[in-house]
C-alpha cells in the first residue's frame, strides 16, 4: 500500500509474471495452496528447503511460503539464510501456535513478513498473499526509482561540473579578451594621438595670419593625407571589431580567378608606380572556378600587395602568382624588399605589431592589416602564412579550398 492509501499493480511491476514458492514436506499442504493460488500465480513447489533454495536460484521468486516445521532446518532458519540473497523476495511463514516463539524471532530478524497461522482461513491467506505481491512489487519499483534517480542524479553532477568547466573556461577567455582589448584600445589610442596631434598643430598654422596661399596649400594636403591615415586605421578598427564578434557574413560565389586577379593587379599598379615598382601576375593555366567572398579576398590581396609596395626599393619586381594545390588554390605575393628578421616573423599577423623593418619612402601602417587577413582567411577555411629573408624579399601566401 502506497502512502495515499492507494495499493500497486503488482502484475504490472512484475511483468505479468507473479512467481510464488511454496515450501512443505507435507504433499497435501502443499496441494492445497496451489489448488488455492494457481489461478493467479505462477506456482512452484518444494518438498524441502534445500530444493526451495534450488528453485529460488533458478527463477525470479517473488513470494514465498514456507512451512515452520520441516526435516532439516526450518522454515525460519531457511529464510535466513536466502534473506541476504535474495532480500526482494516477501517471506511468509505457515506455522502452528505452538512455535510462536520462533516466529516472534524471525519477525525480529526481519526475516519474514508475515506468518499464517494454521489452520488457515482461505480469504485471509488470499490477502495476506496478495499484499505479499504488493509489497514485492514496491520493494522492485523502489529500487527502480532509487538506481533513476542514482542514474539521473549522476549525470546532473556530470552536466553541472562539464558546466563548471565551461564557465571556468569562458571566465579564463573572457580575461584573456578583457586584457587584448585593453591593449587593443590603448594601441588605437596611441596610434590616433599623433594624426590628431599633426591635425592640430597645422590647423593652427593655417589660421596664424602670416601663412602664405603656397603654405596653405601644403598644409591643407598634409591634413588629408593625415585624416586618410586616420580613417584607415578606423576601418581596420571595425573590421576587426566585426570578425571578433563574429558578425562578419561572407558572400561567397563562385569566381573565375584569371579575371579577378587581373582586376585586382590592374588597381594596384597605380600604387606601385611612383616608386616604379613593377607589379607581374603568373597564374596557372586553366584555373577551375573556386568560391569565395571576391571583395573580402580582394581586400587581402590589397594589404599584401600594399604591404609588399611599401617594404620595396624602387625599380623592383612585385609578382602576384596563383597556382592550383590538390583541392586547394594559392595566392602568394612575393617581393623583392627588405625582407624580415627570423626572430620576427611570428609577430606579423599580430594586432598592432610592428617589426623592425620600415617602410622604404616612410609610408604608414596601422599594424592590422595582416591581422585581418588572417582572420579573413580562417573564415574562408584556408591558411595564410609567410616565409622571408631579412635582406632579401618576402612572401606571403594563403590558400582557399576549391
Amino acid at each position: 500500500m502506497l502512502l495515499d492509501g492507494s495499493t500497486v499493480d503488482f502484475k504490472a511491476v512484475l511483468g505479468g509474471s507473479c512467481n510464488l514458492l511454496i515450501v512443505d514436506d507435507e504433499d497435501e499442504i502443499l496441494k492445497a495452496l496451489q489448488r488455492q493460488f494457481r489461478r493467479d500465480y505462477q506456482i512452484f513447489l518444494a518438498h524441502s528447503a534445500d530444493e526451495g533454495y534450488r528453485l529460488v536460484t533458478e527463477a525470479p521468486i517473488h513470494v514465498i511460503i514456507s512451512d515452520q516445521r520441516m526435516p532439516g532446518i526450518s522454515g525460519a532458519e531457511f529464510f535466513g539464510k536466502i534473506k541476504t540473497e535474495f532480500p526482494d523476495a516477501v517471506r511468509l511463514l505457515l506455522t502452528g501456535y505452538a512455535d510462536i516463539q520462533a516466529v516472534i524471532e524471525a519477525i525480529n530478524d526481519g526475516n519474514i513478513f508475515r506468518y499464517i497461522p494454521k489452520p488457515w482461513n482461505p480469504v485471509e491467506l488470499d490477502t495476506i498473499v496478495r499484499e505479499a505481491f504488493q509489497r514485492c512489487a514496491l520493494i522492485i519499483q523502489n529500487r527502480r526509482l532509487v538506481k533513476e534517480l542514482r542514474d539521473t542524479n549522476a549525470q546532473l553532477e556530470q552536466r553541472v561540473a562539464e558546466r563548471t568547466n565551461e564557465l571556468a573556461e569562458m571566465n579564463d577567455r573572457l580575461k584573456v579578451l578583457n586584457g587584448q582589448k585593453d591593449a587593443f584600445l590603448g594601441m588605437a589610442a596611441h596610434d590616433l594621438r599623433t594624426p590628431i596631434t599633426i591635425i592640430q598643430g597645422f590647423t593652427d598654422l593655417l589660421a596664424h595670419p602670416k601663412s602664405s596661399q603656397e603654405d596653405t596649400r601644403q598644409f591643407v594636403q598634409i591634413i588629408r593625407e593625415t585624416l586618410s591615415q586616420m580613417l584607415n586605421l578606423l576601418d581596420d578598427i571595425l573590421d576587426i571589431t566585426v570578425i571578433e564578434s563574429g558578425k562578419l557574413t561572407l558572400r561567397s560565389q563562385p569566381t573565375e580567378i584569371a579575371g579577378f586577379v587581373e582586376r585586382v593587379a590592374r588597381l594596384n599598379r597605380f600604387i606601385g608606380n611612383p616608386k616604379g615598382i613593377a607589379l607581374v601576375t603568373e597564374l596557372e593555366p586553366n584555373l577551375p572556378l573556386a568560391t569565395f567572398d571576391p571583395l573580402r579576398i580582394e581586400q587581402v590581396l590589397n594589404n599584401l600587395l600594399s604591404n609588399a609596395f611599401k617594404f620595396s626599393h624602387s625599380d623592383t619586381q612585385v609578382t602576384l602568382c596563383v597556382v592550383r594545390k590538390g583541392s586547394e588554390i594559392e595566392f602568394s605575393v612575393q617581393d623583392q624588399g627588405l625582407g624580415i628578421r627570423e626572430d620576427e616573423i611570428d609577430k606579423v599577423f599580430g594586432e598592432f605589431q610592428r617589426v623592425s623593418t620600415q617602410p622604404t619612402a616612410n609610408e604608414t601602417s596601422t599594424g592590422l592589416g595582416l591581422s585581418i587577413c588572417k582572420r579573413i582567411i580562417a573564415l574562408h577555411g584556408g591558411q595564410i602564412g609567410v616565409s622571408s629573408r631579412d635582406g632579401e624579399g618576402s612572401r606571403f601566401s594563403f590558400t582557399l579550398p576549391l
